[in-house]
């Protein structure tokens, strides 16, 4: 079982800069990839989607590239031979303003700055798609592992979880033996208490009673929720993408621990399926982030 949120960070050295790239995943119903990064790269989108498709089935994937210039330390203006023509360019076009020409340490080092990023985003996708893709499968790994920690935590409560269910089940199972009989002797102290004279076999008393009968009857609910308890053990032992199949066998459980609610004549066995129904919606939270 893993997770649908997970983050990783990976980053490399390119000519003096640094690459960096985060991968993030949040929920989502189906499987989107959607890229960040410097325009002339966005035709690395198409890769990258097809590695994480390869590796994720679902939630909403946010890759963001950024790249960092060197620091502008002194050395910087030593190496940076250029610098002397982009102040005398700069004070140019300042007289041609008819600005004041005198510049600060503070205007050289933003002169410095601008070009750097200029040059920061120049790379073409030819030159840097292997680091791209190196950085990318770095941060995967990571991320990968992230959702998988969260995905046992995850297993580790739902299963808790669906062993409380089972054993309110079995207790409904218990509780409701006998309902039938239970209500055919509430009706008869009634019909007692009123001082009515009535016959056993009186078919209308009968009807009533085969008719009730029938209606509180919950065993075949109690079938399809075992059946569907023992479905989702099963399913979550399973690797790969279960989120959805997790998602419906809780849905159909709700419906069943509806009906029983809706049909029992006994408190007992309406309390026990309310609780239930009660660990049931806190297992379908933890399902939204099942991948």
């Amino acid at each position: 079982m893993k997770s649908m949120t997970g983050y990783g960070r990976a980053h490399a050295p390119f000519n003096a800069h640094t690459i960096s790239l985060e991968i993030a995943s949040v929920n989502k119903r189906n499987l989107e990839v959607v890229l960040s990064g410097p325009r002339e790269w966005q035709s690395f989108e198409i890769h990258s989607n097809k590695r994480v498709s390869s590796k994720i089935d679902r939630g909403r994937i946010r890759i963001s590239i950024s790249v960092e210039s060197p620091s502008y330390d002194a050395q910087t203006f030593n190496e940076k031979n250029f610098i002397t023509d982009d102040v005398k360019n700069f004070k140019s076009l300042l007289e041609n303003l008819e600005l004041d020409t005198k510049l600060t340490p503070t205007d050289i080092i933003n002169l410095l700055k601008l070009r750097n990023s200029k040059e920061s985003i120049s790379f073409k996708i030819e030159e840097i798609f292997e680091l791209l893709d190196s950085i990318l499968s770095d941060a995967l790994n990571q991320m990968l592992e992230m959702k998988e920690q969260e995905g046992l935590a995850l297993k580790n409560d739902i299963v808790k979880r669906t062993s409380k269910i089972g054993k309110l089940t079995g207790q409904i199972k218990t509780e409701s033996n006998g309902m039938s009989n239970e209500w055919q002797r509430r009706l008869l102290d009634r019909l007692n208490s009123s001082g009515m004279k009535f016959d056993l076999d009186d078919d209308r008393i009968l009807k009533e009673i085969a008719l009730f009968a029938d209606k509180c009857d919950i065993s075949e609910e109690i079938t399809r929720i075992e059946s569907h308890l023992e479905q989702l053990v099963q399913t979550i032992d399973h690797t790969g993408s279960i989120g959805r199949k997790i998602e419906f066998l809780l849905q159909e459980m709700g419906r069943e621990f509806n009906t029983i609610c809706a049909k029992s004549s006994k408190v007992s066995c309406t309390q026990l399926a309310l609780d239930a129904r009660s660990e049931l919606e806190k297992i379908k939270e933890q399902a939204m982030n099942v991948e």
